[in-house]
């Protein structure tokens, strides 16, 4: 996947989810403020601060590793339900 097609994804997407950045590189920090400006709602997963933490629906601050097991498997369990 290229930068423009990340910024296409972005403008069309409902969630956006940031794992492990502290979103102050760029181009790749500004793809989260496409996705803010079409609407989409905003997590971040990062244990230090970001530029986007007040914008941010939902914060974690504990680490990747403690965060994304029991979301995919609460996931998982809601996919077989639907």
């Amino acid at each position: 996947m290229s930068l423009t097609d990340a910024f296409q994804h972005s403008e069309n997407c409902d969630l956006f989810i940031v794992v492990g950045s502290s979103l102050v590189v760029t181009p790749a920090a500004d793809i989260p403020k496409v996705a803010l400006a079409h609407g989409a709602r905003l997590v971040i997963i990062n244990q230090g601060e970001t530029p986007f933490d007040r914008v941010a629906h939902l914060q974690f601050q504990e680490s990747i590793g403690e965060v994304l097991p029991p979301v995919v498997a609460q996931l998982k369990e809601l996919m077989k339900a639907s």
